[in-house]
């Protein structure tokens, strides 16, 4: 569902983190994300993934409207995350990451952080324990550090590597992080990489 985007940008993979700093922290006024603003979400996306997402994945994006936000600030879309809830093949749901953006100003001020813990309250919810969501997981470039330090601050870890994941972009090998929820332990192993 991803196609390169022609540009001189180097990829940093599907999934963009930050790393909070010394700069100022902001607050995110979360919003949902509905048929009327999905242009927004893909003039957000343009601008911050190294890869141009084609017209299905917006499509499908329509059934998962309860687990994407938007991130405004100062009544500007600055950020978003979008997941998906899916069938696990040992039982239960997971709830998959496939987007996390932030624009490249509004880095390293804390909202990534807020949209990811988001989306790990929105999993503990009595409605995703009803749906006996166990896990949230996500794919990350191998050569990601960023992102990989970042995600294990939430607890996440990385359970495997996949070759040739990603077309287009170098290094094609991407890490899957997971995070168990709502009790449930790992079901995986885990691997030692140090970002």
């Amino acid at each position: 569902q991803v196609e390169e985007r022609s540009s001189g940008s180097s990829p940093r993979g599907l999934t963009m983190a930050e790393d909070e700093g010394k700069r100022k922290a902001l607050k995110l006024d979360l919003g949902n994300l509905t048929e009327k603003n999905m242009g927004q979400l893909k003039k957000l996306n343009t601008a911050t993934f190294p890869v141009k997402y084609k017209d299905q994945f917006y499509l499908d994006l329509v059934k998962y409207f309860d687990y994407c936000r938007l991130g405004f600030y100062a009544d500007v879309l600055v950020g978003s995350i979008c997941c998906r809830l899916e069938e696990r093949e040992d039982g239960g749901k997971a709830l998959y990451i496939m987007t996390l953006s932030i624009l490249e100003p509004y880095r390293k001020r804390n909202l990534a952080s807020q949209l990811v813990q988001w989306i790990l309250d929105r999993a503990q919810s009595k409605e995703c324990q009803e749906k006996d969501v166990r896990e949230i997981y996500l794919h990350v470039q191998t050569s990601n550090k960023t992102a990989l330090q970042f995600y294990k601050k939430f607890g996440f870890k990385v359970t495997e590597k996949i070759c040739d994941y990603y077309h287009n972009i170098d290094p094609p090998d991407c890490y899957v992080l997971r995070r168990p929820m709502n009790g449930h332990d790992l079901a995986h192993e885990v691997l030692d990489i140090n970002p």
